[in-house]
């Protein structure tokens, strides 16, 4: 599989299977996903609170969702998320 080839639903489980859950306080158009608690207590300055993940079928922001892992946890969080494609 490519470098950021994935679809929406296979990002939506590989968020889940790392921890991740969907804060359903949202009406816009992209769900929130946030990081497990040991991870969010680990976050800090600029470092994003929640992945944003588009409602629509077509999935465009892989790069974008990858970027924001690394910021998150680092390379580490990337790759474990990439295994769970």
């Amino acid at each position: 599989m490519g470098e950021a080839n994935f679809n929406k639903k296979q990002c939506i489980r590989a968020l889940k299977k790392l921890g991740f859950f969907l804060d359903h306080s949202r009406r816009g158009r992209h769900d929130k996903y946030c990081p497990p608690v040991e991870m969010f207590k680990q976050l800090s300055g600029f470092a994003p609170r929640f992945i944003m993940i588009p409602r629509h079928n077509e999935l465009h922001v892989q790069n974008e969702i990858l970027s924001e892992l690394k910021a998150m946890g680092g390379e580490e969080l990337v790759r474990r998320f990439k295994e769970e494609l």
